[in-house]
């Protein structure tokens, strides 16, 4: 069973529940950065920003071939509501991933928005079926039953699937 996660990760929070997730399933972890105006200004602010450490790693999305994956686990921070630009930039280029099950996840500041239900929209419209979807903020990601129950959930789509 194969396993792949994709992240991006602006400050390692994403990146690190990505991480538990390829721990716990031994998947495969692709992590994805977005060089576009957006991405760059926020990660220029955020260097300036006291207390924000932003990453400077992960590589830009491109055509990610997904056919030899048995589950997808995606991963996003919350920007405004919605999934970052590297995170919509990396579905749009998935090829070999329709039927296959994915398991998203967002991290965020407090709530996701409209971020899991436009990654579902996204995932769907390129045959993807969503087995599950999680949000935490870092109290949740510090606690970290949620992110067991994500594992969990991963987990068991690999055995169904």
């Amino acid at each position: 069973m194969k396993t792949t996660i994709i992240c991006a990760s602006y400050t390692g929070t994403t990146y690190g529940v990505a991480e538990q997730v390829r721990k716990e399933t031994g998947g495969d972890l692709v992590e994805v950065t977005s060089r576009d105006l957006l991405s760059r200004f926020v990660a220029l602010m955020g260097r300036h920003s006291p207390g924000m450490n932003v990453r400077k790693s992960g590589t830009e999305p491109g055509q990610i071939d997904l056919a030899g994956s048995d589950v997808v686990v995606i991963g996003t921070p919350v920007w405004g509501g919605q999934p970052v630009p590297a995170i919509k930039k990396a579905v749009a280029g998935f090829s070999g991933c329709a039927g296959k099950p994915v398991v998203l996840f967002a991290t965020c500041g407090d709530k996701p928005g409209a971020t899991l239900a436009d990654l579902a929209k996204a995932v769907t419209a390129k045959g993807m079926v969503v087995a599950g979807q999680f949000s935490f903020n870092k109290n949740e990601i510090a606690e970290g039953t949620g992110v067991t129950a994500l594992i969990e959930k991963v987990r068991n789509t690999e055995k169904s699937a």
